[in-house]
């Protein structure tokens, strides 16, 4: 009896300090992917809005360099901008690395070649980084944290990269927001961590008790205590779900629209007669399909009118986003692929890779059936509900093109 009660102390602890150790982490890592998403999300705005500035005042020879009087257009546009928490400053950099721009007129000539994010961003790669310490920059002053973003200039018809625009600005205006999306992530996480404790303890409370009952409960005891332990990726699960309605805190659409995914995917792979391990891993799929938007500006998640083509390119990037996420959770590696891929089309056509066919993941296809039926029957920001018999005629017409057509064939016969 005693060493029972000995046993039960140590699962206690034990199972306590693992359980928030692997919660912490988990949403710290969670935390950190997010952070890396809202930036990005951020660098690619920031670089869109200084390609447009910058555009004008260049010639169009096909070259990044700058028209007869363009500079001083081009040292006017930005300090209009030098107001408030806005463009700290300025470089254009042609295709052979030289400086034919900048905020700060000495460094006009010099080489940028050393700088590898500027030599990546000549190969076609929008990137940033955050200076923490940026007082050797010439175009930085004071000790504050700066966000530099490195755009490529396209020019001509061709589209080829012809320069480099590399723009400062403060990282506090970007930080907030850092701050309120890693919260957003943290306390649902910890908070299910905490869940998860109460329901251990709750477990272990009763089964000290019945062994202070009767002594013949301790050749159950094990079986019990195993059951406890089965119950933990559940729990573990409700902490995903409240990590899913986290995004609930930008757009209450989504958390909805997670739920209804969820319910006619399932749907789907019960009259695809799906194994149960497909159908679980399914639903979690469904649940979580959604999670990379936490990293899109609720401006463009909840903008009524149509959306320009940099707010839509932020859209396209949540599949991935998502999946990055998720890949830092060890018992949801089986729906990273799911969640990546649940945009691309049959035809090809889709994204993040624009995989075709059955080179899709099979899960995926459904899962995007799943998802167009339930965007289509629910009312959006930018239009009503559609009538479920169109919605389902929409879905027959995209059999082949957007949709694989089995898939298709078994959400109208179920």
């Amino acid at each position: 009896m005693e060493q029972g009660r000995l046993a039960l102390h140590k699962i206690r602890v034990y199972g306590l300090v693992t359980m928030m150790v692997v919660a912490t982490i988990v949403a710290f890592v969670v935390a950190n992917q997010v952070r890396t998403i809202v930036i990005r999300g951020a660098s690619n705005v920031v670089a869109a809005g200084s390609v447009s500035l910058v555009r004008g005042c260049l010639d169009d020879t096909g070259e990044a360099s700058i028209l007869s009087g363009g500079a001083t257009k081009l040292k006017e546009l930005v300090a209009d901008r030098q107001t408030g928490q806005n463009l700290m400053g300025l470089r254009v950099v042609n295709a052979q690395g030289i400086i034919v721009f900048s905020t700060a007129s000495s460094e006009l000539g010099a080489s940028a070649l050393d700088d590898e994010q500027t030599t990546a961003a000549l190969n076609g790669l929008v990137d940033f980084a955050v200076l923490d310490d940026a007082s050797d920059d010439i175009l930085v002053t004071g000790d504050d944290p700066v966000l530099k973003v490195y755009a490529p200039l396209r020019i001509g018809a061709d589209g080829h990269v012809r320069g480099v625009i590399e723009t400062y600005k403060p990282y506090e205006q970007i930080a907030s927001s850092v701050r309120a999306a890693s919260l957003v992530v943290l306390i649902p996480v910890l908070f299910g961590a905490m869940i998860s404790s109460a329901g251990l303890l709750w477990v272990i409370h009763h089964a000290s008790a019945g062994m202070k009952a009767r002594d013949a409960e301790l050749a159950s005891l094990n079986d019990r205590l195993h059951d406890s332990m089965l119950t933990l990726e559940g729990q573990s699960l409700g902490t995903l779900q409240a990590l899913s309605a986290a995004v609930d805190e930008k757009d209450a659409y989504t958390a909805r629209h997670s739920l209804g995914v969820t319910n006619w995917a399932h749907a789907i792979g019960v009259t695809a007669g799906l194994s149960a391990v497909d159908l679980a891993t399914l639903e979690r799929a469904g649940l979580l399909h959604d999670i990379g938007k936490i990293g899109v500006p609720e401006s463009v998640l909840l903008k009524p009118e149509r959306l320009s083509e940099e707010e839509f390119a932020l859209i396209r990037e949540h599949p991935d986003a998502g999946a990055r996420i998720l890949e830092t959770i060890p018992f949801l590696d089986d729906i990273v692929s799911v969640v990546r891929y649940h945009h691309e089309r049959w035809d090809g056509k889709g994204y993040p890779e624009g995989l075709a066919g059955e080179k899709i993941p099979y899960l995926a296809r459904v899962l995007a059936v799943a998802d167009a039926y339930d965007a289509m029957i629910t009312d959006r920001p930018y239009r009503k509900a559609m009538p479920a018999e169109d919605a389902r005629a929409e879905l027959l017409a995209c059999a082949g093109t957007q949709f694989d057509p089995e898939v298709v064939r078994l959400f109208v016969r179920g």
